[in-house]
């Protein structure tokens, strides 16, 4: 039996099957492909890899797993999950069932465009989720804020801060 299954494929999922592959652990990394950071032309903030495209980052870090005979990949999507500790079943889009001890859940989350004109076809380019990520490169421009819900406050809250740090 595998000792682990981490179903996402992107920067968290692959870190962690690294130190679980380096620590001779069966690991599975369940990947669609479909990472949040696809449609960021650039990655930032992590340190050694600022201002790269997430592709490349992840063809790296993939290509780093490789020399690791205890991870296997799996371009596959979880479609079920039952079981318990020491005994977890993955099912999988593909209709094969995986099964280990422990489940890591880094599948992150999935955007949801509003329906207005050209938000989607500018979404990680002119139109960016995070201020953490890409506030760098939008510093000194015009921005607006796209209310999903009370979270979004943070946002604003991040920003005015910053300002008043900056103007002090």
């Amino acid at each position: 039996m595998n000792h682990v299954i981490i179903i996402g494929g992107s920067f968290a999922g692959l870190a962690a099957a690294l130190q679980l592959g380096r620590a001779r652990r069966n690991v599975i990394v369940l990947d669609t492909g479909l990472q949040r950071n696809r449609f960021a032309g650039r990655s930032h903030g992590m340190l050694g890899h600022d201002d790269k495209p997430p592709s490349e980052i992840l063809a790296a870090a993939r290509q780093q797993l490789a020399r690791y005979p205890a991870i296997r990949m799996v371009n596959a999507r979880a479609d079920s999950i039952s079981g318990a500790i020491d005994n977890f079943s993955v099912l999988t889009g593909d209709g094969e069932t995986l099964s280990a001890r422990r489940l890591i859940l880094s599948y992150g989350v999935v955007d949801q465009m509003p329906n207005v004109p050209g938000f989607a076809e500018n979404w990680g380019t002119s139109v960016i989720p995070c201020p953490y990520c890409d506030g760098f490169e939008v510093a000194d421009q015009h921005w607006g804020l796209v209310w999903s819900g009370p979270q979004s406050m943070n946002q604003i809250r991040v920003d005015l801060l910053a300002e008043l740090t900056l103007s002090i």
